[in-house]
């Protein structure tokens, strides 16, 4: 049997592959049957005197709702009737309608406008979602709150009607915040008065007493009421703070947290004093 000399040249294959300009007229449809089809044809293809004879066709189904039972066979044999070939469909901009398609061997002949919106799909997307979390504390109005000590709120309150997302920073300048909802993970809630949160605490900043500049020490007898479960990330009044870590090392911290029944927090000369809202 014969054999290629060695070091023979490789024979390349003649003839390319490469895209093209053609022109494809473009049939759009809605229900994607062969009696919608039939109508179009008859009414659009049949009385233009042979323009369209032998002329390959796409159906352009971006309106049709189901292409599972698309039967693209009859369709084509539609098209023949009418002396049309179909090629394919166009309009197909994401993958489960093209798997749907090529599955069942019916050829998508997007145009390129198609194609850029398909790739579109493609690409990972960052989809933010605020979902409403309803606060596990019942607010009974008028709200009244038992704590150990009569509180004075020297001025104005801001009231907040909804949870705190994580994150989010809310400052009440020159007064007090009551916030009716929950606070997520790194929220950050600046008040230069008081703070009362009617709800949970999820390591989140509370800054009660906050000075207004340098020159002002704060108001070192704002309070700080959280009637949830308290898990904060930084607790401070009038500048004196104690970090997450800290807190959860106190041990006089997790006997408040243990009696499950919110927490007062105040400034007992430069030490942060935590008292159960329920003794």
């Amino acid at each position: 049997m014969d054999s290629a000399p060695t070091g023979s040249k490789k024979v390349i294959p003649l003839g390319d592959i490469s895209h093209t300009g053609f022109s494809i007229a473009v049939i759009k449809i809605r229900e994607g049957t062969a009696a919608e089809l039939e109508s179009i044809l008859a009414s659009k293809i049949d009385g233009s005197m042979g323009t369209w004879r032998n002329s390959p066709v796409v159906l352009n189904v971006e309106d049709v709702g189901n292409l599972n039972s698309f039967d693209f066979l009859t369709l084509q044999s539609v098209c023949r009737e009418h002396e049309l070939f179909l090629i394919g469909v166009t309009g197909v901009v994401n993958e489960d309608r093209a798997e749907s398609l090529t599955r069942r061997r019916i050829p998508v002949v997007n145009s390129s406008r198609y194609n850029r919106i398909r790739e579109s799909n493609l690409k990972p997307r960052i989809i933010t979602q605020f979902i409403e979390v309803k606060v596990p504390v019942p607010i009974i109005k008028p709200y009244e709150v038992q704590v150990p000590y009569e509180v004075k709120v020297p001025g104005p309150v801001k009231i907040i009607r909804r949870n705190v997302r994580s994150g989010e920073s809310i400052s009440a300048q020159n007064s007090s915040i009551a916030i009716y909802g929950s606070l997520g993970s790194h929220a950050r809630i600046i008040a230069s008065h008081h703070i009362f949160v009617f709800g949970n605490v999820n390591e989140a900043d509370l800054c009660a007493g906050a000075p207004m500049d340098d020159d002002d020490p704060g108001m070192a007898d704002s309070l700080i009421h959280v009637q949830g479960n308290f898990n904060p990330g930084v607790v401070a009044i009038a500048g004196n703070y104690s970090s997450g870590e800290d807190l959860y090392n106190d041990p006089l911290l997790t006997a408040v947290r243990n009696k499950n029944r919110g927490v007062v927090i105040s400034l007992d000369d430069t030490n942060l004093k935590y008292q159960s809202v329920i003794d």
